[in-house]
């Protein structure tokens, strides 16, 4: 549950790490954060999150992903609900599972595993579980705890235009996360007892995918 390049730094390095992305994580959370809706939103909180995942593993990122949500909202409650951080929490563990236990290998593998990552992140968390999560936002704070609508009329009737803010949201992350993964890749890679690269992403630094 932790990436290799993670295992092989000490202690003070991992901590330093885990505390530089979460440091980013608040910063997305807050500074980097913009309203469009009281349920939609420009957000890099899923880069951080991918990168945090590929670079230290899925226990890092889940941590990361939920205590950088928690603490954003300390600084800036409005709009806080706990669910949001969960959500963003368990969006980086199952990166962090799918970056490093996929059975890709070669050069072209970081994007392989990437493309799925974020493919499964999009259909089990943006279109899925924030769905409901939203749902229940609308239902608690929006509507009072008066029931208003149905979950399949608040589909029908905010899911298309919801949808497609954060898909477009969405797809920005995803390409930053694709342009930023070469440098990952040199951050991560380490030199073995043989003098060879190895890669801290599970990947080795040559040969073809299997």
């Amino acid at each position: 549950m932790f990436s290799k390049f993670f295992v092989s730094l000490n202690a003070a390095k991992k901590v330093a790490y885990v505390a530089l992305f979460l440091a980013l994580a608040v910063v997305a959370n807050t500074v980097l954060d913009i309203d469009i809706t009281p349920q939609n939103k420009i957000t890099f909180t899923y880069l951080v999150t991918f990168l945090s995942a590929y670079m230290l593993g899925a226990v890092p990122a889940f941590f990361i992903g939920f205590a950088g949500d928690g603490l954003g909202h300390l600084l800036m409650p409005d709009g806080s609900y706990w669910l949001y951080g969960l959500t963003l929490g368990l969006m980086g563990f199952t990166a962090g599972v799918l970056f490093h236990y996929l059975p890709f290998k070669g050069k072209r593998a970081p994007y392989i595993k990437a493309a799925v990552v974020c493919a499964v992140c999009y259909v089990l968390f943006t279109v899925c579980i924030n769905t409901v999560v939203n749902y229940t936002y609308a239902w608690v704070f929006l509507w009072q705890g008066e029931m208003k609508k149905s979950l399949w009329l608040y589909l029908v009737g905010y899911f298309p235009p919801r949808i497609a803010i954060q898909t477009a949201v969405y797809a920005g992350n995803a390409a930053l996360c694709f342009a930023l993964l070469p440098l990952m890749e040199r951050l991560t890679r380490r030199k073995g007892k043989n003098g060879q690269l190895t890669d801290g992403g599970d990947t080795p630094a040559d040969g073809e995918i299997s």
